[in-house]
């Protein structure tokens, strides 16, 4: 079995965040679930999807597992745990999305609750 030296996240991932801070408003990420189940099978390998939303992608060295959640024509967030480095992070994010203008997504980390843009998110993960 392969070691996962890098520490394991899970984040509740919603679509961009308002300039206000204050406002704790969660927006949908703006595509349509369907949109982005045929974006994951399309353009990531070695992803594994389910009709329900759930997901699954890995690779030597990184493991994701996940879920989207849709309501009214939109991904309303997406729950992701795992590991993995930056790069792989964004590029999961980027293939939902279907645009690479991600870093002002909102990003809830579990279990603290503690709210994040993705750029900083992102940050925290090794290169």
């Amino acid at each position: 079995m392969t070691e996962f030296p890098i520490r394991e996240f899970h984040i509740h991932l919603y679509g961009p965040a308002t300039s206000d801070r204050r406002d704790r408003r969660t927006p949908p990420i703006p595509t349509s679930f369907e949109s982005a189940m045929e974006r994951l099978q399309t353009d990531l390998s070695r992803v594994l999807l389910e009709p329900d939303g759930s997901l699954a992608w890995a690779g030597q060295d990184f493991r994701l597992v996940g879920m989207l959640y849709d309501a009214a024509s939109q991904i309303q967030y997406v729950e992701l745990r795992g590991t993995c480095r930056r790069h792989q992070l964004r590029r999961l994010v980027e293939t939902v999305a279907g645009f690479r203008e991600i870093d002002d997504f909102a990003v809830m980390e579990l279990p603290q609750r503690q709210w994040k843009d993705f750029q900083s998110f992102a940050n925290q993960l090794p290169e």
